[in-house]
């Protein structure tokens, strides 16, 4: 059996101490003071850059993140977050942008600093609660200003992915073996689940915003019960539904009934559950295939964790959903 992360504690980063002079003295600019306290940086994530929250000499506080060219992806990510986070202007439960800067071959970031705690360790129904009404805001964002953060699509970029389908091609042809800690389905419900996976380029044309990166470690529910959602580079567009869907199978994994909580959710009325299937079904592919590659440069190794672990509670869901046995 997969052993489940603690997404609180997947990474080793960077004190802000440790960080060049230059980049502290970016970040302080980019915040518009000087820092008083570091606090520890932050455990969650999957890559090594630093991210940690900053109480500054005008008493504020910030939350900042800081990369260089050994967190390549990290590197990539923080500019196309701080456009993304600059349009939001704080509106779908986002963090407001406080300011941007590249300092030779860094790039920073400076955020509100959300109080806050991770939810889903484990999932509670009063979590499940707070996480849909997040989606809920996601899904209000009008469609033209949707349009105006991204180009992405995920019927393109997910649906169609060619890595997913031919994963998911090979585990019904027996060409590929199922990862360990993966029941395998049978012969024939691999082959239904390919094909749940060839439909998913239809099933996730849609134009509303999906932050497509939604996950306990991507959430903040604050004290007044408000899931607040952080991390948004991979800011995309499909139905509303997907990011309600994609945190379902870790919810029913702890033992939360999903099926009731779809049925209720207005994010999937009138929605034809083949599609939330084939959903479900281009992300098994993804994720088997993800969980055995070798470990990207400036990421860390909970990555392989939690995309396996993510691949057993999504196959999970969809062999439930379809009343399929894993053997």
């Amino acid at each position: 059996m997969t052993q489940e992360p603690d997404y609180r504690n997947t990474v080793t980063r960077p004190a802000f101490a440790e960080l060049p002079a230059p980049v502290r003295a970016g970040i302080e600019s980019a915040a518009g003071s000087v820092v008083d306290v570091a606090f520890p940086s932050v455990t969650t994530g999957f890559t090594g850059a630093y991210a940690g929250l900053l109480a500054l000499g005008d008493g504020r506080r910030v939350f900042a993140k800081a990369a260089g060219p050994l967190a390549p992806f990290a590197l990539e990510a923080i500019p196309r977050e701080a456009r993304i986070l600059g349009q939001l202007d704080g509106r779908v439960t986002a963090p407001a942008l406080v300011g941007a800067a590249a300092v030779g071959d860094w790039q920073l970031l400076v955020l509100e600093a959300i109080e806050g705690r991770l939810p889903g360790m484990p999932w509670t129904a009063a979590d499940a609660e707070a996480a849909h009404g997040a989606c809920l805001e996601l899904a209000a964002l009008e469609p033209t200003d949707v349009a105006a953060l991204t180009d992405s699509s995920l019927a393109a970029d997910v649906g169609a992915d060619p890595m997913a389908l031919a994963c998911l091609d090979e585990l019904a042809s027996g060409a590929r073996s199922w990862p360990d800690g993966i029941p395998p389905l049978t012969p024939d419900h691999a082959r239904e689940l390919a094909r749940l996976g060839g439909l998913a380029g239809q099933a996730l044309a849609g134009e509303r915003l999906v932050h497509c990166d939604l996950r306990p470690d991507n959430m903040l529910v604050t004290p007044a019960g408000r899931a607040r959602v952080v991390d948004w580079n991979w800011v995309t567009r499909g139905p509303v539904w997907c990011d309600w869907v994609g945190l379902l199978p870790l919810m029913a994994h702890h033992g939360l009934d999903v099926e009731r909580m779809a049925a209720r959710s207005p994010l999937l009325e009138g929605v034809d559950a083949e599609a939330v299937d084939a959903f479900l079904a281009i992300l098994v592919g993804y994720l088997v295939d993800a969980c055995v590659q070798p470990t990207v440069p400036g990421s860390r190794s909970a990555v392989r964790a939690h995309q396996r672990h993510m691949a057993r509670t999504f196959t999970a869901l969809v062999a439930s959903r379809r009343g399929w046995a894993q053997v």
